[in-house]
């Protein structure tokens, strides 16, 4: 009998996982160069659980279990489109319309799910990756996407591209969203293209989509009552986590030592060292996406010898890995601070 295949098909054992702030922040140390000296910088960021979920769980998922989908009309196929492209689209701006799409063109069938390729998205939408994935918080605000990271247990629980939930039926918009909320507060500290979006929720439709959003309702729908007050997605999301387990983070600073390599290695890492490995994992974070980043990056180690450098992984695979295609990002780190370089290698701790 064939061993059941995982949601992308093959047959690893996948984890999936959301990462979910705990509230408290870790310190770091950034490494800056003043008047062409190295200096420390600390400087705190925001502490973060995995919430790890079982295959079986993400199948039960479903973002169409929430709010009022259209009522399918024989014959009328593209009233879906209609009321998604004239309605949804107002909140979800062209951009998360055209995301939407993109995504949802792999969930074909019954399937619920897809695992594009995000970098061809960013390319066939030409925009940036950070730019997508603002809109990616759009979609999951709005319930029309909700993102799992993926770590393969059947190797060495490497990350590997994300996995989608999509909504597959168009729900129809709240009251809140048709005639607006005034009473709305906005975070001060909530990220700007949210704000953007609560500020559009605060004052709704705008009239002219209002009556032809009302003139939908009277033609296709016999009971009004359909139409729902409010939709909180956060509220949903975070309740639909008591079903995965939590794993705390390790903080970088203090985490539990892995090995007794690497428990050496940090017992004789110098400070140099160390604000030189944070200076190597700060540009990392800024230049690589975050699932390629907790892979290769989080758990390496630097000890420098007169000018040897040399990078320590926590194993041969992510060794090799790094010196194959990391071992020029990272001496142009160095090169940053330190410009008597004589030679780099990677060892395993």
């Amino acid at each position: 009998m064939d061993e059941e295949k995982n949601l992308k098909g093959t047959k690893d054992k996948l984890k999936y996982f959301r990462l979910n702030e705990t509230g408290s922040l870790e310190e770091r140390t950034r490494l800056v160069n003043i008047y062409n000296e190295p200096t420390s910088k600390l400087y705190f960021y925001p502490e973060q659980d995995k919430i790890i979920f079982s295959e079986e769980e993400v199948k039960k998922f479903s973002l169409d279990k929430y709010g009022e989908s259209i009522p399918y009309i024989d014959g009328e196929l593209t009233i879906f489109n209609n009321y998604f492209f004239d309605f949804w689209g107002y909140y979800l701006t062209a951009e998360g319309t055209a995301l939407y799409g993109h995504l949802k063109r792999y969930a074909y069938g019954s399937k619920d799910w897809s695992f594009p390729n995000i970098p061809l998205i960013c390319a066939k939408m030409d925009k940036a990756r950070s730019t997508v994935l603002r809109y990616l918080d759009i979609l999951e605000r709005y319930g029309f996407a909700f993102q799992f990271g993926v770590q393969n247990a059947s190797r060495n629980n490497v990350e590997e591209s994300p996995l989608f939930k999509l909504r597959k039926q168009i729900p129809l918009l709240p009251k809140k969203l048709i005639y607006g909320d005034p009473e709305m507060e906005i975070p001060d500290d909530a990220p700007k293209h949210i704000k953007k979006a609560m500020e559009r929720e605060r004052k709704g439709l705008p009239e002219v989509l209002r009556k032809a959003h009302e003139k939908f309702v009277g033609q296709h729908l016999q009971d009004t009552s359909a139409l729902e007050e409010h939709v909180d997605f956060e509220k949903v999301y975070a309740a639909w986590t008591q079903f995965g387990e939590i794993l705390k983070k390790n903080k970088r600073s203090n985490k539990p030592l892995a090995s007794v390599g690497k428990a050496k290695i940090t017992k004789e890492m110098t400070e140099h060292e160390k604000i030189l490995l944070n200076f190597v994992l700060d540009e990392a974070e800024k230049t690589i996406s975050k699932p390629s980043f907790d892979t290769w990056f989080k758990d390496i180690m630097i000890k420098v010898d007169k000018k040897t450098y040399t990078i320590y992984a926590p194993n041969e695979f992510s060794r090799d890995w790094l010196q194959e295609r990391y071992s020029n990002f990272i001496t142009e780190c160095i090169t940053k601070l330190e410009k008597q370089i004589e030679s780099i290698s990677f060892e395993q701790y």
